[in-house]
């Protein structure tokens, strides 16, 4: 053999041990893509980088491109709920003066009550509604020398009238320190109790939208009432309610009067008026 065969031959050695040396990579061939695959250049990774093969240098391919997905779309906005007061919502009472029955109609869907505001945004707008335990009598009402005429029997539960102010927010009130009116007439032997309603002693099955007491007795606080005349009573001096004892100024419905006979088993008879009711 020639010195020049010998070396012919130790230089295809090297060749096949360089190409043995780049094809016991793993299959991927260092580039994710579809595996690596051994080609007459050299070994090719998908997609991605290329080595050229001997004598034409090494060639860098358009590498690895990534993908262009769509970002993740965030789901639409919930719908919000609706503007009242078990919602939260509130508001000021449109003027201080809550009625003097000056403008009241009688109610259509309520027979024997009376609606009051005159649907004038310069004014509160609201109505009347009576309420009795079981085994008493609701109130009649009328409406006598522009005054609400209140009369009613107790047996010893109870029995009243409400004046409520329209909805679905509830008044905040806590601009002023309670309410006054004027009161006439004669109680005869029954105790009149004067006092809030608002949210948190209020069933939903009494306003479906401000009602929050689930309670096995909701009732507002309330305080006594002795005396004639212009009354003031302020928000401190109701107490009783259930659950909530005192009242929440900031979610007021209405206000009340509420009659009761001094003892059970006997029976008092009241007829009086209730007249210019406003906050103070």
């Amino acid at each position: 053999m020639s010195r020049r065969l010998a070396f012919a031959g130790i230089f295809a050695g090297a060749i096949a041990v360089f190409f043995a040396a780049c094809s016991e990579g793993d299959s991927s061939g260092g580039l994710s893509g579809a595996g690596g695959a051994l080609a007459d250049a050299g070994f090719v990774t998908g997609a991605g980088a290329a080595n050229g093969g001997a004598g034409t240098g090494n060639l860098t391919g358009a590498g690895n491109a990534y993908g262009t997905g769509a970002a993740g779309a965030f789901g639409a906005a919930g719908a919000a709920g609706a503007a009242n007061c078990i919602n939260g919502a509130t508001m000021p009472p449109a003027a201080a003066l809550i009625t003097d029955f000056s403008d009241v109609v009688p109610d259509s869907v309520s027979v024997g009550q009376f609606k009051f505001g005159g649907d004038s945004p310069a004014e509160v707008q609201g109505g009347t509604a009576v309420f009795a335990d079981a085994t008493e009598t609701k109130p009649i009402l009328a409406i006598v020398d522009g005054a609400l005429s209140v009369t009613a029997t107790s047996k010893g539960s109870y029995t009243g009238v409400v004046l409520y102010m329209n909805g679905p927010e509830c008044i905040d009130g806590s601009a002023y320190l309670g309410v006054q009116f004027d009161l006439a007439g004669n109680l005869g032997s029954c105790n009149l109790a004067f006092g809030f309603a608002f949210a948190d002693d209020l069933t939903a099955a009494s306003d479906s939208e401000r009602g929050i007491c689930t309670a096995t007795n909701c009732y507002g606080p309330s305080v006594s009432v002795t005396e004639t005349g212009t009354i003031k009573k302020p928000y401190t001096a109701v107490s009783g309610g259930s659950p909530d004892l005192t009242v929440d100024k900031q979610k007021l419905t209405g206000v009340q009067w509420q009659l009761q006979s001094a003892a059970a088993g006997t029976t008092c008879t009241a007829s009086f008026t209730i007249d210019n009711v406003e906050f103070y």
